[in-house]
């Protein structure tokens, strides 16, 4: 089988091909389809999830691979650089 025609997808770091990625569910308060909101709510959501529980609860994976659907890597990437020079605006 041929794979003319692929672009190889870029993942962000710490996530490897093996990782299963869907698409986050259904939001009702973010029902447009731009998913700004939605995006950072859930890279939020995982963080906390992951102080209470640790990053590889399994409710917590599920979390992670909603925002990492749902974000552009580069996002993704700087708000990592940002948490870890304690400048991310997020309520984390």
């Amino acid at each position: 089988m041929s794979v003319e025609g692929l672009k190889e997808v870029k993942l962000p770091a710490g996530v490897t091909a093996k990782d299963i990625l869907h698409t986050a569910p259904y939001n009702a308060y973010n029902p447009q389809q731009n998913q700004t909101k939605h995006c950072y709510a859930k890279y939020n959501e995982f963080f906390r999830c992951a102080g209470v529980h640790g990053e590889d609860a399994k409710e917590c994976k599920k979390i992670k691979h909603h925002f990492i659907s749902l974000c552009p890597v580069e996002w993704i990437e700087k708000w990592n650089d940002q948490r870890e020079a304690g400048t991310f605006p997020g309520p984390l």
